[in-house]
């Protein structure tokens, strides 16, 4: 995200929307991105008014109310980012649409951005033309690798990780925490710790896996099904078995990080009924 926000802002789009439920690590990239361009970063809420980073203890409470506040970045004349957190709830208010649109024109023409920041997007029709959303990705792989490498670490000094928690181990606890947040991979492998005793061992993936279980859950929409089922609990298909058992490490990253092409697809050609 960091890359295509500060393209948006040295362009100087004037409102951007940043969709993302993970606001502290979305913080940390816009702060760095600040200081990269020595521009003044402020942020507010609803809670607590306009608050700089730099002295976070300093709350001006007086700026709480959205149309006071949209009126302070309008007449302020330095430049800077001005993160407002959770501000979609007052987007209901006709005048507040209508005084941010007014915004959005008078920034055109300055160094100040007005970034929204919080999980629901939620748009008006008058302020579509001046929105511009930006998405914020999950981390990726190298980045809950950090994660995981920087828990293991921590807990070896102390002697609580499992010795069966090897590289390729480690490599699937990673694979499970793809789709999670941070504070939810987090709180997943804390979870696998307390189960276990207090140590990290391979059975973390399963924590993992139920910490997605619980997510998928408070949708409402789906519902998720443990895979249970062993290679062994297949009748036959001994040549297919084999072939599988053989090459299941051409599937981990550390195969793609050598150079192995992934194996192709299977073709299981008989009459209906089989088993296939």
């Amino acid at each position: 995200m960091k890359s295509e926000l500060d393209l948006y802002i040295r362009a100087r789009y004037p409102l951007l929307w940043v969709v993302t439920a993970e606001e502290q690590r979305a913080l940390q990239e816009i702060e760095a991105l600040a200081q990269e361009q020595r521009k003044r970063l402020l942020l507010w809420s609803a809670t607590v008014g306009l608050v700089n980073p730099a002295a976070p203890e300093r709350e001006d409470t007086g700026r709480r109310d959205p149309l006071v506040l949209l009126k302070t970045i309008l007449d302020d004349q330095e430049p800077g980012l001005w993160v407002l957190r959770d501000f979609h709830p007052f987007l209901k208010d006709p005048v507040v649409v209508r005084r941010l649109r007014e915004l959005a024109f008078a920034l055109g023409a300055s160094s100040k951005t007005v970034i929204l920041l919080g999980p629901v997007l939620k748009i008006p029709p008058e302020l579509e033309k001046e929105v511009t959303v930006i998405d914020f990705e999950l981390p990726n792989a190298a980045q809950l690798q950090v994660l995981v490498e920087g828990v293991v670490n921590k807990l070896r000094s102390a002697n609580r990780v499992d010795p069966s928690l090897d590289r390729r181990q480690q490599a699937r606890l990673v694979q499970a925490c793809l789709g999670l947040t941070e504070t939810e991979a987090s709180n997943a492998l804390a979870k696998a710790i307390v189960q276990a005793g207090g140590v990290l061992g391979s059975d973390a993936v399963e924590a993992v896996t139920a910490e997605k279980k619980q997510i998928i859950r408070k949708s409402g929409l789906l519902e998720y099904y443990d895979n249970t089922e062993l290679i062994d609990n297949v009748g036959g298909l001994d040549t297919l078995k084999e072939w599988l058992r053989k090459r299941v490490r051409a599937f981990t990253d550390e195969a793609r990080a050598f150079g192995l092409p992934a194996p192709k697809g299977i073709l299981l050609v008989g009459v209906q009924g089989c088993g296939k």
